[in-house]
């Protein structure tokens, strides 16, 4: 079977699109998972890609004219750095649930309790999994994707070989998202932080009025216990808290390349 391309230009267009898209979804927390076959990643991409080729054509159209139309792997070099910035800021706001998780799982003592993940080849904890996972199926139910979606949507006219927008303006923006990330992660662990040590000075003093008591052993047991019963009990606001700073987040994210 011979496949001859009767249209560069609109050939070249389409796979533009497609390779931001690529890039993006591949850093996205649903598709980094190893269990999802790569032939459902790059349908799903084919997918989107398609429905909004239409709508991004002649912004695309504009940056093959720029480059010119010989220029093939520039462009494509160009639309995929572009697409795994986009891709991991969304992926670095994500991560702040992470971080948050194993600021708990080190303060309710559970630091030995860890698994291997083959994603990041990192060890884990048990509350950085339950947390990101309960997180994005909180985002997928209540819409909160499709901001993320109409920002890259945008970025196709913001974001060009001809001008790269706000994106050149000023690194001033990164530091303060990568420091929102990290104060925010340290605000949805405050309450177990500030737990772990109202017990240590509790117990600080018990060892100095009782010193045959063996203060470790029980500073185990109040740790994982108290921390248990205080993570539970805030759960509700802790996720809501957190949704909260996701969809914030990502809408100064998105409104900053827009």
């Amino acid at each position: 079977m011979n496949i001859t391309v009767t249209n560069y230009i609109e050939t070249l267009c389409f796979w533009l699109v497609f390779t931001r898209w690529l890039a993006i979804s591949f850093q996205l927390p649903l598709f980094d998972n190893d269990s999802i076959p790569v032939i459902v990643k790059i349908l799903f991409n084919l997918v989107i890609s398609y429905a909004f080729y239409p709508l991004v054509k002649a912004n695309v159209i504009q940056d093959i004219h720029y480059f010119g139309q010989d220029n093939f792997w520039t462009l494509t070099v160009f639309y995929t750095v572009i697409g795994l910035v986009i891709g991991y800021l969304v992926k670095a706001i994500m991560n702040l649930f992470v971080a948050a998780g194993s600021i708990i799982t080190q303060q309710i003592g559970f630091q030995a309790v860890s698994y291997f993940d083959p994603n990041f080849g990192t060890q884990v904890g048990p509350f950085e999994k339950i947390i990101q996972w309960t997180l994005l199926i909180i985002i997928l139910t209540s819409g909160a994707l499709f901001p993320m979606f109409r920002g890259v949507f945008h970025s196709f006219g913001t974001v060009q070989a001809s001008n790269l927008g706000s994106l050149t303006e000023s690194p001033e923006f990164f530091f303060h998202v990568f420091k929102g990330i990290f104060l925010s992660a340290l605000l949805l662990a405050s309450p177990l932080i500030f737990i772990n040590m109202l017990i240590m000075a509790i117990l600080g003093v018990v060892s100095r009025t009782v010193p045959q008591m063996n203060i470790i052993m029980v500073s185990f047991v109040i740790n994982i216990g108290l921390g248990l019963l205080v993570f539970v009990t805030s759960s509700g606001e802790f996720f809501h808290v957190a949704f909260k700073l996701y969809t914030e987040k990502l809408g100064e994210w998105f409104q900053f390349i827009v």
